[in-house]
């Protein structure tokens, strides 16, 4: 049995597909047009802090969903920083659109922490999150 989940494919002018058999899903990444790329989808470095931030949300649902928790509605905006070494951080704002007590928001922020893709970044990366928490 293959670990593969997914296949990436160069389909020229520096753009690539990914396809992922269940559901038939697929993503499109472009290098950026400063690089000479086309700049028309997301990059690499775009998707991997997005991948960061549904890790993120999704281990809160999933944490949630044992406490009983409202997690629906909750947002992270992500994004990157780089240097000349490459990336450098990756940077995130979490919303959570309605009240919270102290315990709850206790629970959100250690599923966040807990985040296991976010977990597989080097240690040299930053990951700086801005929370946002409803009155």
């Amino acid at each position: 049995m293959s670990n593969y989940t997914s296949t990436t494919e160069h389909r020229g002018n520096m753009r690539c597909a990914t396809q992922f058999p269940q559901g038939q899903a697929t993503f499109i990444t472009d290098v950026g047009s400063a690089l000479g790329g086309l700049g028309e989808q997301p990059t690499p470095a775009q998707m991997l802090a997005a991948a960061v931030a549904s890790c993120m949300a999704s281990m809160m649902a999933f944490m949630g969903a044992r406490r009983e928790l409202k997690t629906e509605g909750i947002t992270i905006a992500a994004g990157y920083e780089e240097g000349k070494s490459g990336i450098t951080a990756l940077n995130f704002c979490i919303t959570v659109p309605h009240p919270t007590t102290p315990a709850e928001r206790a629970v959100l922020e250690a599923a966040v922490k807990n985040c296991p893709v976010g977990a597989a970044i080097v240690p040299t990366v930053a990951k700086n999150i801005t929370w946002n928490w409803a009155e």
